[in-house]
């Protein structure tokens, strides 16, 4: 077991989750483990990208912001998102012209805040196929969005998978020498 130290805390807590959601699913509650699972990487992320430029204290402050910032430049119809918002097929026009920025933020909202925002159940001969949730942003209108078992893990490892990356670069320019920092840790305090 690897002990987390403070540098590696936010890398180990979110790369853990993204871990778990790409792992094989509890086969009876699969849809909501991936739920529960995204919405903590949505809820963490989220809020850490968001730190303002001018109280970035450390490198994981940079790396937070920057994630931010490239997220701020991908459509939220382009992979990893995926979000249909137009063309042939069923489409969500609710998100249309959004970033993939604009786009987390809502989900965020819209799964995390309690203040009438509604999450409910997507149900086929009872079974479980995802959910749909309604929020509406500040001044806006409400907008709804159904996600299944597969867009919740898609949407979660994507944006977990990216923070990391930002976190790991920005402590190291070898792209695993963070990670193996972590690990070597616990054997010098153990070795100790």
């Amino acid at each position: 077991m690897t002990e987390i130290t403070s540098a590696h805390a936010e890398w180990a807590v979110v790369d853990r989750l993204r871990s778990m959601l790409n792992e094989t699913p509890h086969a009876q509650y699969n849809v909501t483990q991936s739920y529960g699972l995204c919405v903590a990487i949505l809820a963490w992320v989220m809020q850490r990208v968001r730190t303002p430029e001018n109280a970035a204290n450390s490198q994981e402050d940079r790396a937070a912001i920057s994630v931010k910032a490239a997220l701020d430049a991908q459509n939220v119809e382009a992979l990893p998102w995926g979000l249909k918002t137009g063309g042939l097929g069923p489409v969500n026009s609710d998100f249309l012209g959004f970033t993939a920025f604009n786009f987390l933020k809502w989900l965020r909202d819209a799964s995390c805040h309690g203040d009438a925002r509604q999450v409910f159940p997507v149900n086929s001969g009872g079974s479980l196929l995802g959910f749909e949730l309604r929020a509406t942003a500040k001044k806006d209108r409400e907008r709804s969005l159904i996600l299944s078992e597969i867009d919740l893990r898609r949407i979660g490892i994507a944006l977990a998978t990216m923070y990391c990356r930002a976190l790991q670069s920005a402590a190291s320019p070898a792209s695993n020498h963070f990670v193996q920092d972590a690990q070597s840790m616990c054997e010098e305090r153990i070795a100790a």
